[in-house]
């Protein structure tokens, strides 16, 4: 059986800071305060996720270019507007859509080193076929990670909307990415 997945976030940071991070280590799940969190409040609450704790020494950079090559995947990844903006969809696979879901939340993490301001940034993860931000099911969100400047740590409920918003763009430039492989 499978399922779709889709990573996005916003985090504010200088182009400079993006290219860092795209050669950075992707880090280790201590990088996140609180990874056994990973989803309290959201539709999982009851489960616990099961983190490996080595690191693989993998970039984004790297990560992104074996996504490149997987047809299960599809990728918006840029630098737009002063911040990273994602939008990664991921087909996940019963019993292994774990480890990479969590690789990509350690690898958005770690931008965390890289922000150029002190607010909070996000990044949402959840399941939709559709391939759209869950505007209409909030209850469809698996895990929020919460990025600050230097910190990563998981929240729970919050309203949505906000970040919703800030969103809209990648999910656009998404959208258009994926009916251009429909044509």
């Amino acid at each position: 059986m499978s399922y779709t997945f889709i990573t996005a976030a916003r985090i504010t940071m200088s182009r400079e800071g993006f290219d860092t991070w795209m050669d950075a280590p992707v880090p280790p799940a201590s990088r996140i305060e609180n990874p056994s969190a990973m989803f309290a409040g959201w539709w999982w609450s009851d489960r616990t996720p099961q983190w490996s704790t080595d690191a693989d020494a993998e970039t984004p950079r790297s990560v992104l270019a074996e996504r490149a090559d997987d047809p299960q995947t599809l990728t918006v990844l840029r630098h737009h507007d002063g911040a990273l903006e994602a939008y990664l969809w991921t087909v996940g696979h019963s019993g292994f859509w774990e480890p990479p879901a969590q690789q990509l939340l350690l690898m958005l993490a770690g931008a965390a080193a890289v922000k150029t301001d002190d607010t909070e940034d996000h990044v949402l993860f959840w399941e939709d076929a559709a391939g759209t931000l869950p505007t209409r099911d909030e209850s469809a969100l698996i895990s929020l990670l919460a990025v600050g400047r230097d910190s990563a740590r998981f929240v729970g409920r919050r309203p949505l909307a906000d970040l919703l918003t800030r969103l809209a763009p990648v999910e656009e430039a998404f959208a258009e990415l994926a009916e251009s492989y429909d044509d």
